[in-house]
């Protein structure tokens, strides 16, 4: 009987990623254990496996006929070992290849190499308009999908290690594009518009070497790594088959909440690929590796998976590719076992209903790369940090999907944490949303383009020692204290002022300030912040900050989430529509030692006490099951029309699905 086809990518839920990066003098391998592969693989049963083929020293540890091979044992294929175990089970396997970031085809053909304004060329990384992708990467890729039968790769080194390009290649592209004069330098005119030349011709390498082994391997599948992600949030067009990036190792659980958001923004098949271990430094050539424990590897599966992602996880090959850490192999199968319990999150999307803009669509000017240190998401990651620590489900916004007026009007509220980038059209969609009953929430760097409409009239002020109150007025308030850079004076006129700031420790009248005013827009309100708010809860995190958003949100923008969640403010909250139509609440833990910055384990989340979830009226519930228990859970319905379940403890992660009336 025929084995059924293997899985796609868009259909996995979970993957594993071995690479090593084979460095020069480095026999591969150096330890043979060809027992743990298969012992692993009957273990954890991942949806797929990713497997070095060649690393960013540009050396492949396979015996490839087309580019430049490691220090190989010739009595060993590791490559052939793993398709031929991978292929008794059915499991897929891709090849982890770097592209442009290859120091070997940098030294070995240092006409291919990339070169900066001042003609220095790059040592690593080559041109994307010199023969790299004809001469070196094609052919290595025919060898994977035709010679090795493997069903895809992950291209690492891409966009973020592509630069802007001063090299002859670039040049003689530049000119056939019809550009009759050199291409401009910093600090010049039309310099931007070179990048962005520079940037169509990253795009044009990897739709290339895309379209050339789909006509030949129309099943093999790439991805180049962290394409339309957060180091490139401009709009996307066609190309790659699956999205993917690597997240940091440290911080990680927080990484993968802004960065799975991001992917997710996209609507595309993505995953997200944690770093099994926590490395010092975060690097390739790291060797300095703590493997996380399970409970490290499942609260950022939950993370991952709540969004509809695919959980990939990473640890490096030992002995220059032969080998594995036979003893994580226990870690590695629980950590499977509890994303198959989860199965159902896969392909759900966040429902609309906080937006936070994600305030870019290009990198900065200033640096030589073209893309990644976007100057957008540190405001990007903090309001996330903010409203989802504040227990609201929020779905990022990528800049282009202003422009879909469809899309913004499903949202209730809309945080624009700077607008410097914005377009006309994109300020008036805005308007638009605020004027048909939306509610527009802007940081202090977003008022000036909208200054016709705020019904107040800022004025910058004096940098401050402030203290930011809560906004209970029941004798129950708190003020946050910190530092900030800037603050403004409102200044109301039409706009009414309903948040105080204090510039000390003590709320007496003479020492208040307006910390945020609100204004009715047609059927909508608009509301302006006196302070770079989700900056400064991120130097300093307090319940009195999420308070005070919460207060702003709910009670002066009219915002009424459709579900909520109570009981502990460590229950992290992601509410996603199923392709079924099925509404799954997931309640993440977030308690535990994961931002702790010396900690590189822990092998205990503490539990959370009973929670209580909340339906609105808008969103009536008919019965709500408990994943993974399986457990009906007793709704009780209140006089004001909404709906409620207590999940009686959580550990890491459950799903609520929920079916609507």
């Amino acid at each position: 009987m025929a084995s059924p086809p293997r899985k796609r990518r868009q259909d996995a839920l979970l993957g594993i990623h071995f690479d090593f990066h084979a460095l020069p003098g480095q026999t591969v391998p150096t330890l043979w254990r060809p027992e743990t592969y298969a012992e692993m693989l009957d273990a954890v049963r991942p949806d797929f496996v990713q497997c070095d083929t060649k690393g960013h020293a540009g050396l492949s540890s396979y015996p490839t006929c087309a580019g430049h091979r490691a220090l190989l044992d010739d009595r060993i294929d590791i490559l052939r070992m793993m398709r031929d175990e991978t292929a008794r089970r059915n499991i897929p396997l891709y090849a982890h290849h770097s592209g442009i970031y290859d120091q070997m085809a940098a030294q070995t053909h240092p006409d291919w190499r990339a070169v900066g304004p001042d003609g220095t060329p790059c040592n690593d990384v080559v041109s994307v308009f010199s023969p790299f992708a004809d001469q070196l990467l094609l052919p290595q890729l025919r060898e994977l999908a035709g010679s090795y039968r493997l069903d895809g790769a992950w291209i690492d080194g891409e966009c973020w290690a592509a630069r802007v390009d001063y090299s002859h290649w670039a040049l003689d592209a530049y000119r056939n594009a019809g550009h009759h004069l050199p291409p401009p330098h910093p600090d010049q005119p039309g310099y931007d518009d070179y990048r962005e030349f520079c940037r169509q011709g990253f795009k044009t390498y990897v739709q290339h070497y895309l379209d050339a082994i789909h006509r030949e391997f129309p099943d093999f599948q790439i991805t180049s790594n962290w394409m339309w992600s957060a180091y490139m949030p401009e709009q996307d067009v066609d190309g790659v088959d699956f999205l993917s990036g690597d997240y940091s190792s440290t911080n990680s659980v927080l990484s993968a909440r802004t960065h799975g958001r991001i992917l997710e923004a996209r609507r595309r098949p993505w995953d997200l690929m944690a770093w099994g271990h926590q490395a010092i430094p975060c690097s390739w050539t790291t060797r300095n590796r703590q493997t996380k424990c399970t409970a490290q590897y499942c609260q950022e599966a939950a993370m991952i998976l709540a969004m509809g992602g695919t959980f990939e996880f990473f640890n490096i090959h030992y002995g220059c590719g032969g080998a594995i850490q036979q003893w994580a192999i226990p870690t590695w199968r629980q950590t499977a076992d509890f994303c198959r319990q989860r199965s159902r999150c896969l392909h759900a999307s966040i429902r609309p209903e906080i937006g936070v803009l994600f305030p870019c669509d290009r990198n900065s000017s200033s640096s030589d790369r073209l893309y990644g240190g976007a100057p957008g998401l540190p405001r990007l990651t903090a309001w996330l940090n903010l409203l989802q620590d504040a227990q609201l489900s929020t779905k990022v916004i990528l800049q282009h999907q202003l422009d879909d007026p469809d899309l913004l009007r499903r949202f209730k509220a809309i945080v624009i944490p700077s607008a410097t980038t914005l377009q006309p059209t994109a300020i008036g969609n805005l308007l638009n949303f605020t004027h048909n009953g939306g509610a527009l929430l802007l940081d202090l760097p977003a008022l000036p383009p909208f200054a016709p409409h705020l019904g107040c009239q800022p004025e910058p002020a004096a940098r401050h020692l402030i203290f930011v109150h809560d906004g209970d007025r029941d004798g129950n308030g708190a003020l946050a204290a910190g530092e900030t850079d800037a603050t403004l004076q409102l200044n109301p006129t039409s706009a009414q002022a309903v948040a105080d700031l204090y510039l000390d420790n003590l709320p007496e009248p003479s020492l208040r300030r307006d910390a945020a005013c609100v204004r009715t827009l047609g059927h909508g309100r608009l509301a302006s912040l006196a302070l770079d708010l989700a900056t400064f809860y991120q130097d300093n995190r307090s319940p009195a900050i999420r308070r005070f958003l919460l207060n702003l949100l709910l009670h002066h923008l009219h915002v009424t989430p459709d579900v909520t969640v109570s009981g502990s403010h460590f229950a992290e909250l992601t509410v996603t529509d199923a392709p079924d139509g099925t509404l799954l609440v997931n309640l993440i833990n977030l308690a535990g030692e994961h931002q702790v910055a010396c900690v590189r384990a822990y092998d205990e989340i503490p539990p959370l006490p009973p929670l209580t979830v909340t339906f609105s009226p808008a969103l009536p519930p008919v019965s709500v099951l408990q994943l993974p228990e399986n457990r009906p859970l007793e709704l009780h319905r209140h006089p004001d029309g909404s709906a409620s379940v207590t999940v009686p403890s959580l550990d890491i992660h459950t799903v609520l699905a929920t079916t609507l009336a």
